[in-house]
């Protein structure tokens, strides 16, 4: 219900209670409200009407009633079915024979996500970070791109880490190896520059087999024992 007051402040003045009204109404719903005129002068003649948005929708019962002090308007607002969701426009009183003309909003039916002034409610819980309980500092949020490059330096030190204990008990015995192949390698390369056909005839290769063979034998009959 909206409250109008007329030639309180002077003569052909208007006065609203409110400069909004909001009828939440649903498509295929009609709804009957009032307009409480109130006369503060003379008896006179007070005129209804509605902008152009609310034709279909606002219907006014007098819509030229003579006030003298206090009149009740009856209106019904309706959202036909195939009509929009929410409608906005005004509701014009004239007063004065035409001299003197005001009106209020009137906003009919519920209001959706793109209509101005519409707000959602959202807790705030939802877009706080969530903290870890176990620290006073919140971590800071990194990409997956920046999340491998810092692991992957680590990575590889824990590696190399971690090879390095494995090997440090055998570490003599890697050195041992190593000098024995510059070794050999050099032993190689010396007997590769001298000319050996004549110490590796028919009979001296026979020779050097056997004594070759002699030598494994022994080693086989040796190394059991050394392990015992």
């Amino acid at each position: 219900m909206q409250q109008v007051h007329i030639n309180r402040l002077g003569v052909n003045s208007i006065e609203f209670e409110t400069d909004t009204l909001e009828l939440p109404l649903s498509p295929g719903e009609e709804r009957s409200f009032e307009i409480v005129m109130i006369n503060y002068g003379a008896p006179t003649h007070v005129n209804f009407s509605v902008s152009e948005t609310l034709r279909e929708n606002i219907t006014i019962l007098e819509d030229n009633p003579y006030v003298r002090h206090e009149e009740y308007i009856p209106l019904i607002a309706r959202i036909p079915y195939d009509g929009r969701v929410y409608t906005k426009g005004k509701i014009f009183i004239t007063v004065g024979y035409g001299s003197k003309r005001e009106g209020f909003n009137l906003n009919l039916g519920y209001p959706g996500p793109n209509e101005n002034g519409f707000v959602v409610d959202v807790d705030e819980s939802l877009y706080k970070p969530a903290k870890n309980p176990n620290s006073s500092k919140s971590s800071p949020i990194v990409s997956d791109k920046e999340h491998w490059s810092v692991q992957v330096p680590s990575m590889s030190v824990e590696m190399i880490r971690s090879a390095a204990q494995l090997l440090a008990p055998h570490s003599a015995g890697i050195v041992m190896a190593v000098v024995l192949l510059l070794l050999l390698s050099v032993l190689v390369i010396f007997v590769s520059s001298i000319d050996m056909g004549r110490f590796f005839g028919f009979y001296q290769s026979v020779f050097y087999s056997i004594l070759l063979t002699f030598f494994m034998f022994y080693l086989l009959i040796k190394l059991p024992k050394s392990k015992r």
